[in-house]
């Protein structure tokens, strides 16, 4: 009877829905159209070639977003930007000012304009032209319906050229030199597809290959091409023209694409030095500048480290931290390529707000540059809140709130002092529990953590620096720091007290642009348990993987990370990550003791030993106003020697705003087992040894609020993974890795959520997720989508899980 009434009422909500479409579908959207005018309702890119088109979903793609006109934005098929300036038409008509327009929640009617077309024709074929299509036809299109206007824009782009041979020319022999030498790392490959921009990365590739070699007034305009199309093998035989003639034909008929020459010649152009070599005479720094006056201030504080000069107001950096991030130096040629590894570097220091340098040509001697660096100072301190908020089903509301204080100068040396707080609490309601309201809530979880991290822009090391070159020498980074965490029962009495201690020593340097390490030759975690309650004692001693993860460990060892990301190479468009981590424990203590036991037993020391793997995947599809995301991310650790398990801190868990959104933090797995007896008095995280996780989102725009200060997104979302061990336990049938499980074993959720980007400084994220697939539930290999009732308040309360947090997911 219940479910029926439920089936009822979901039949009921749809209809009334359905019926709202309906009803926002008939209004009149042209009914303030003028008169001999059309609303644009839609405009259709067809695109066709007599060969084969390379990515022709992404030129349809592009070719669409050139549209000089759009139609109005829809919403399931509802106009509703649109309605609503009908509805309000009249009191917009009195608003002069069109300030109504500037919110971006109505939209005017789109009104047919035909020079926009022609504009949008001829723009499309300009883009078409620079893709090497050279002969292209773009034909446009009206169909008119009523007072709607359906534009068609029909397209055949011919076909493309492939590049046959590239030539350079240059009237000076030193510069075709450099351009010969360096010819290999030409943009311009023989037999790949023609394009303009490739032809114009080219000319900036030679630029910059010849500003490295210190023609610093040279440009893109002293470089000028000719492209010859006539493909010279279809009428090779000048005797029989006949023959040339049937060459050509075959050709055309042929699915091959035709060929071209490019002439590349350097020339100077008026300015007759564009074939100078400039070298740097003098380098002057101004680390705290302030206004123009600085350039002329002989009060300022000097100090000169191997000719280059450093003029200070108040001297509050040490000059040698500034002097190793130069690469502009005195009696050097000039390089643009050092010029742009000196901003980036000092970028890196964190401690300029701006970065400006400039050139001047020498009074005495014009092959000489005098080089000026003004930095302004950047804030010294800044402070950083992060607060996160989550529901679940072990726990009523979760929250943790996170403080850094980070000084960007500390000692004078650039290092980067960061200090965080972060404590959190996870409190259950329970009705059972005291009189009165707040007497329901007690605290279950709390946990609170201090750390402290100090980040140094320099090699330190007893060892020599001879493996890094002057560009990515390594930061060194310390950190040290402690974390809590209590367990409570009900009655409000403590259950176990476990503390971490840490302590690690990093290098992290830049191989390139998009590479990056991460190697520590040492950390250290000492953990301990200041209290266990008598229950906590009895559940670890009737299970023996509890007891080996929740042991006092001493944890010595060493781990690097290898990550990769080309998303500022490709401005953020189709871009990559990769992050692949290596871990290993033990293996120098388990050296020390061995020689401990050679001594007679002298002494013995107890440690943990592991190795872990970890990876994470993760590649994002962008389009014009959305962006799908995924990520495959997870890990494996697998105790020796001594240990049998993992230590705690050292576990995988999923769950959680940042991972499976369906379930809290370490309330999933491993695999399918579940503690029936899971109650709030009993509970202990669910850990395992290996972890995969799946993650996609659809990201996508909604609004603009408040002139552009609150940016409203929109995703929907899927997540899938889980947890295992990699030995089996008999206490937790189900959670052991294997195969032939794995289907039954991957749990998955679905959602949905907003996101709100404050004045792009952070994203306040809010998700909705509920699970799908529960590997505990061993019929219909786990999908509960029979289960899904919205409009039952305990499935509700069961299922769906809220996250609330700062910054993306991935």
């Amino acid at each position: 009877m219940a479910n029926r009434i439920k089936d009822q009422n979901t039949k009921l909500l749809f209809s009334l829905f359905m019926l709202s479409l309906c009803v926002f579908s008939s209004c009149d959207t042209t009914k303030y159209v003028p008169k001999d005018q059309y609303l644009l309702r839609r405009n259709t890119v067809i695109l066709s070639s007599d060969k084969v088109i390379t990515h022709k979903a992404e030129m349809k793609d592009n070719l669409q977003q050139i549209e000089s006109q759009k139609p109005n934005s829809y919403f399931l098929g509802i106009p509703f930007k649109l309605l609503l300036y009908n509805y309000r038409y009249k009191k917009y008509q009195q608003d002069t000012s069109n300030s109504h327009l500037k919110t971006k929640s109505v939209q005017r009617p789109a009104l047919v304009d035909t020079a926009l077309i022609r504009k949008t024709a001829f723009d499309m074929k300009n883009y078409l032209y620079n893709q090497g299509y050279f002969y292209s036809v773009v034909k446009d299109t009206i169909l008119h319906k009523k007072k709607k206007a359906f534009v068609t824009y029909k397209i055949n782009a011919g076909s493309n050229y492939l590049i046959n041979n590239v030539r350079y020319s240059a009237d000076d022999s030193a510069i075709a030199k450099i351009i010969h030498n360096d010819s290999d790392n030409s943009t311009l490959e023989k037999d790949k597809e023609f394009t303009m921009n490739a032809l114009e990365e080219e000319r900036s590739r030679i630029a910059l290959l010849l500003r490295d070699h210190g023609y610093y007034h040279f440009s893109q305009d002293n470089i000028t091409y000719e492209l010859d199309t006539v493909n010279k093998a279809t009428f090779h035989d000048a005797e029989s023209p006949f023959e040339s003639a049937i060459n050509f034909i075959t050709t055309q008929k042929s699915n091959k694409k035709p060929t071209l020459d490019i002439y590349i010649t350097i020339k100077p152009t008026d300015d007759s030095l564009a074939y100078n070599v400039f070298s740097i005479k003098n380098v002057t720094v101004f680390p705290d500048f302030k206004d123009m006056n600085d350039f002329h201030d002989d009060n300022l504080v000097t100090r000169t480290i191997d000719g280059i000069t450093f003029k200070y107001h108040i001297h509050y950096v040490n000059e040698k931290v500034i002097y190793k991030h130069l690469y502009l130096r005195p009696d050097r040629h000039f390089s643009q390529s050092d010029y742009d590894k000196t901003i980036v570097k000092l970028n890196e220091l964190g401690i300029f707000r701006s970065i400006r340098i400039s050139f001047k040509e020498d009074s005495t001697n014009k092959n000489l540059l005098n080089c000026t660096m003004a930095l302004g100072r950047a804030k010294k301190h800044d402070f950083i809140p992060t607060i996160e908020v989550s529901n679940g089903s072990t726990y009523t509301i979760g929250s943790s709130l996170s403080l850094t204080l980070r000084d960007h100068n500390f000692a004078k040396g650039a290092n980067i002092l960061s200090i965080t707080g972060n404590v959190g609490l996870e409190s259950i309601y329970d009705d059972t529990l005291g009189k009165k309201f707040l007497n329901h809530f007690f605290v279950l979880t709390k946990f609170y953590s201090l750390n402290a991290t100090l980040d140094f822009p320099k090699f330190l090391s007893p060892i020599g620096t001879n493996a890094f070159n002057n560009s990515n020498v390594p930061h060194t980074i310390i950190g040290v720091g402690t974390s809590f965490m209590n367990r409570s029962l009900t009655n409000r009495t403590e259950y176990f007290t476990l503390e971490n201690t840490s302590l690690n020593f990093t290098y992290n340097w830049h191989e390139t642009s998009s590479k990056t390490w991460d190697l520590s030759p040492a950390f250290v975690n000492i953990i301990r348990l200041p209290y266990e309650s008598d229950s906590f004692k009895n559940r670890l001693d009737s299970n023996a993987f509890l007891k080996n993860s929740y042991k006092q460990n001493f944890i010595e060892g060493e781990n690097i990370a290898f990550t990769f990301s080309d998303a500022e190479k490709k401005r953020g468009q189709n871009y990559s990550y990769i992050k692949l981590g290596l871990e290993e424990a033990g293996g120098l203590l388990s050296g020390i003791n061995s020689i401990g036991a050679s001594l007679n037993n002298l002494y013995k020391i107890d440690y943990a030993q592991y190795t872990k793997v970890d990876f994470d995947l993760r590649h994002y599809f962008t389009l014009p106003h959305s962006v799908f995301a995924f990520r495959f991310a997870g890990g494996v650790g697998l105790p020796y020697g001594q240990s049998s398990e993992l230590p705690y801190v050292k576990q995988y868990f999923v769950g959680g705003p940042y991972s499976l959104r369906g379930w809290r933090v370490r309330s999933l797995g491993p695999g399918s087992y579940i503690n029936t007896s899971n109650t709030n008095i009993n509970y202990i995280d669910q850990t395992g040894d290996i972890k995969l996780e799946w993650n996609g989102e659809y990201r996508f725009f909604i609004v603009n609020m408040f002139s552009g200060s609150l940016k409203f997104n929109g995703a929907f979302f899927a997540d899938a993974g889980n947890i295992w061990l990699a030995k089996n336990d008999p206490q937790q049938p189900g959670a052991q890795f294997a195969l032939n499980t794995l289907g039954q074993d991957i749990a998955a959720d679905v959602g949905t959520g907003a996101r709100f980007d404050i004045a792009s400084i952070f994203t306040l994220r809010l998700d909705f997720a509920m699970p799908v697939k529960k590997p505990y539930v061993l019929t219909n290999y786990g999908w509960v989508f029979n289960q899904i009732a919205p409009l039952d308040p305990s499935w509700r309360a069961n299922n769906i899980i809220l996250n609330l947090s700062i910054g993306y997911p991935f």
